[in-house]
């Protein structure tokens, strides 16, 4: 067990058949052995971290470096990144500016297990149709680059849209709420997960929290925040609260 971002390497980079190559040479190519190579310039001797996106990992050195390609060869046993316990998802309405794409990123950095991009009246991204398909694949674009640059082995799982209906039957739900209490989870039920659900840019309507019942509201202080701030702020105060 180990994290990946412990370990000095240039770069971390997910593959897909991650069983065939962790006993020996592989090559990186197409948008990654570009980014890699080209623009990043990693070359003969340097080392990269190869992941599956699940939490296990190895670190590999690159042998060869040419024409938007690496071969890079193990250097180490695989290992497997830990996970912090309880699991954190966050639910929240993307917002008009960047349709989520930055929170996303910023949730991916801080550690969260799950995000769910909500719909709520108030909301003013859309997600029906082609449009919402779209949008859905950009969001899982931005998870993985996020990892790759924070160097993250265990990537979050991004889920579909979702309403706070859907939400009641998830355990350990919290609502972010400015007249909430102190986030103490010694309080909380407990519950293998951490699902925050945080409103959009004007807040919930009065009647969308009512599915929610008696779930515990907590808060980070006086002020409101946007949108684009409560997410990243309550995924990292939570951070602070779990074993890993």
């Amino acid at each position: 067990m180990g994290w990946a971002a412990a370990v000095p390497a240039a770069a971390l980079v997910f593959v897909a058949d991650y069983d065939d190559a962790a006993d020996g040479p592989r090559v990186i190519s197409g948008p990654d052995g570009h980014h890699l190579q080209r623009v990043r310039r990693i070359g003969v001797g340097e080392r990269i971290v190869v992941a599956d996106g699940a939490g296990r990992w190895y670190l590999s050195e690159v042998a060869s470096s040419a024409d938007a390609t690496l071969t890079v060869v193990p250097v180490g046993a695989a290992s497997e990144e830990p996970q912090p316990a309880p699991r954190i998802a966050i639910a929240f309405a993307p917002a008009k500016s960047d349709h989520g794409t930055e929170v996303v990123h910023q949730l991916v950095e801080v550690g969260v297990d799950r995000i769910v991009p909500l719909i709520t009246e108030r909301s003013v991204v859309r997600w029906d149709g082609a449009r919402g398909e779209r949008a859905q694949e950009r969001l899982q674009r931005v998870v993985r680059t996020a990892g790759m640059q924070c160097h993250r082995a265990r990537l979050p799982v991004l889920e579909p849209p979702s309403t706070l209906g859907a939400l009641v039957a998830s355990e350990g739900v919290l609502v972010a709420d400015r007249d909430g209490g102190a986030i103490d989870p010694v309080n909380w039920p407990p519950a293998d997960e951490w699902c925050v659900v945080i409103g959009p840019e004007g807040g919930f309507a009065p009647e969308e929290l009512e599915p929610l019942g008696s779930a515990p509201r907590i808060a980070l202080g006086p002020h409101v925040l946007r949108s684009v701030t409560a997410p990243i702020a309550v995924a990292s105060a939570l951070a602070v609260h779990r074993s890993r």
